[in-house]
């Protein structure tokens, strides 16, 4: 075993078999969150598999060889806990939070649910996911965003959305769910993070035991980097408003630009004092929701804004927000400014550490994206270094015609036009 300290509180362990173990002692806290994540999710699908990263996620609550989906549940929830999971497109997470006193309880039936569960329920659950793709499509706002990725990147699997399509998931099958489990859940490719009042030595040894006869045979290679494709794109939709999606690369989860970009993304669009807040909603009064936003990945990354209007001010919200992006490309953002984007972010991180939730995910996805656990420390003097310069500079790099993705879902009677006007 490799024992790893960080310069926190955080302690990273490598199991003999290649399972990383995080783990971080907060004695003044009454709870402890503990995580099983594994580097997989609907980009390490193939075409007519979309959605099967999703569909295991369901499954492994359905029950296990010791314990039916009810047990599975009152062993959480019956000690005042919280037992769920997610998926996205490059992990997925199963995780539990619990009152210390009751953490080798979750960690147990954490290891129950992802090594030894029996796939039961196969057409309830997936009833349960049609019906929760036909949910999305029935929400425009989270519609729009699936459609603007598979604008952006099309033909590849990070375009595709998470939960897979109709199609899709009505072909999958058990022997696809035990394949693609065999395949990624290997001890290599998977975190198990602890974060709260624990006792590090014995959540240690149990985590070892629970998971240490794990096989450390190979996982599959991930999926090339998608391309980008620009252009303007309409969903004509019978709705009372025009959902505006804009696309454009973003900072991937390893470029040294991804700290500049999440200053550029608070200063556009990241809150009420952010430029389209300002301009569009209280000065114009145009948008109730109206944002900015960055997503990074392995292999890319796409910084968007949304915003849904009635459909006679589509025109006017594009000309608006371009004209916010025109001026971030053309005019350094004044320094008091940019400092009080800075402090917002750092604001935001540092709040966020209150949750043992928020910490044991944060170690796990330092090991996934970084192999090491991101010092907040490091993370802050980061912010602290963009310069107006840097803002500018990616501004004006990324806000241009040739580089965007425009969708509007709506009425088709209100159109975006043949040109951004960038």
């Amino acid at each position: 075993m490799v024992t790893t300290h960080t310069e926190e509180a955080a302690h990273v362990y490598r199991l003999s078999n290649g399972l990383t173990v995080t783990l971080e002692r907060l004695p003044y806290l009454h709870t402890v969150s503990a995580g099983v994540w594994v580097k997989a999710g609907s980009a390490d699908e193939c075409d007519a598999e979309a959605g099967l990263a999703h569909l295991l996620e369901h499954l492994m609550f359905k029950g296990t060889v010791t314990r039916s989906a009810h047990d599975l549940m009152q062993e959480i929830e019956g000690r005042g806990g919280q037992f769920n999971a997610f998926t996205s497109r490059e992990y997925t997470c199963v995780y539990t939070k619990m009152l210390a006193k009751h953490v080798h309880v979750g960690i147990e039936v954490l290891a129950d649910v992802v090594l030894r569960s029996r796939f039961l329920d196969l057409e309830k659950e997936r009833n349960i996911i049609l019906e929760e793709i036909a949910s999305v499509e029935d929400t425009p706002d989270e519609y729009a965003h699936d459609l603007l990725t598979a604008q952006h990147w099309p033909d590849h699997p990070m375009g595709r959305p998470v939960f897979g399509g109709q199609a899709t998931v009505s072909g999958l099958t058990i022997e696809h769910v035990r394949a693609f489990h065999d395949a990624w859940y290997r001890p290599h490719n998977m975190v198990v993070s602890v974060a709260g009042n624990l006792d590090e030595d014995a959540v240690l040894d149990q985590i070892t035991e629970a998971f240490g006869a794990m096989t450390s045979d190979p996982t599959p290679n991930g999926c090339a980097p998608p391309r980008f494709r620009a252009g303007i794109a309409q969903c004509a939709r019978d709705i009372s408003q025009s959902h505006v999606c804009f696309g454009f690369p973003g900072a991937r989860v390893g470029d040294s630009e991804r700290y500049v970009c999440e200053v550029l993304n608070n200063t556009l669009g990241g809150g009420s004092t952010s430029r389209l807040f300002e301009r569009i909603r209280e000065q114009e009064g145009l948008a109730y929701s109206i944002y900015s936003f960055q997503s990074s990945f392995l292999t890319a990354g796409i910084f968007g804004i949304y915003a849904a209007v009635a459909p006679p001010n589509l025109r006017r919200t594009l000309d608006l927000a371009c004209g916010e992006m025109r001026r971030l490309r053309e005019t350094p953002v004044p320094e008091d400014e940019l400092e009080s984007n800075r402090e917002q972010i750092k604001g935001n991180i540092l709040m966020a550490l209150e949750s043992t939730f928020t910490r044991m995910a944060r170690m796990a996805k330092s090991i996934l994206y970084y192999r090491r656990i991101l010092p907040v420390d490091e993370i802050i003097t980061e912010i602290d270094a963009v310069t107006p310069a840097d803002v500018q500079a990616l501004a004006a790099r990324i806000f241009t015609p040739e580089n965007c993705a425009l969708l509007v879902l709506g009425p088709g009677d209100a159109r975006p036009g043949d040109a951004v006007p960038l």
